[in-house]
């Protein structure tokens, strides 16, 4: 029988704790059933409209039916409010649980002049990308138990927006790559500052 030493322990746990990376960060899930749709129909028509305009069912119920459980990137349109603290109070509470379900935050940029538009166009004040692990986790959110705060801390935190969910075509980020090579770099570390453990290689 094969000895087992430090040094496959060590590969070993780092091969677990990518696989638990894996799982959690997703990114091709089921799609949405359509007792789940029924669902989400249903809170929507609890919460209400609300005092803006954020809340669109019909165009919420026309992508849970076109749902595929894959991840997506949803662009952000901003102008930003007069009121700062009404966007830091949003983002305060919508980050953590958006966090926890591997959705978070791939960029934001802020435009510095105007160049190639349409006539009448409109100027945004940012532009900023959400990566969401799936319609399902976005939605487990904005319709959760915090959707009537979470949508009136949205209606302050911005003066007017467009948003829009995209698909990846092309990128050179690739997260689940990073991670794996964070976590080999770690696993090197680890290897040679241990192996003046005797213990290590027992």
């Amino acid at each position: 029988m094969k000895r087992i030493t430090g040094p496959h322990i060590l590969a070993a746990v780092l091969v677990a704790l990518y696989a638990v990376f894996w799982f959690w960060y997703g990114g091709a899930g089921r799609p949405l059933s359509d007792a789940e749709i029924q669902h989400y129909l249903t809170r929507f028509d609890e919460i209400g409209p609300g005092g803006g305009t954020l809340h669109v069912r019909e165009q919420f119920e026309t992508w849970m039916r076109q749902d595929d459980g894959d991840e997506f990137l949803m662009v952000n349109l901003i102008d930003e409010p007069a009121n700062l603290a009404a966007e830091e109070a949003y983002n305060r509470a919508i980050l953590p649980p958006l966090l926890r379900r591997a959705s978070f935050p791939v960029f934001m940029v802020r435009p510095f002049t105007r160049f190639i538009e349409p006539e009448g166009h409109h100027t945004w004040d940012l532009v900023a990308v959400m990566r969401y692990r799936s319609l399902r986790d976005l939605l487990e959110v904005v319709a959760g138990p915090e959707a009537d705060r979470l949508r009136d801390l949205k209606e302050g935190s911005v003066a007017k927006t467009h948003v829009f969910p995209t698909h990846m075509v092309f990128s050179f980020i690739w997260v689940r790559f990073i991670a794996a090579a964070l976590l080999v770099a770690l696993g090197l570390v680890l290897h040679f500052a241990l192996r003046r453990f005797g213990w290590y290689g027992r």
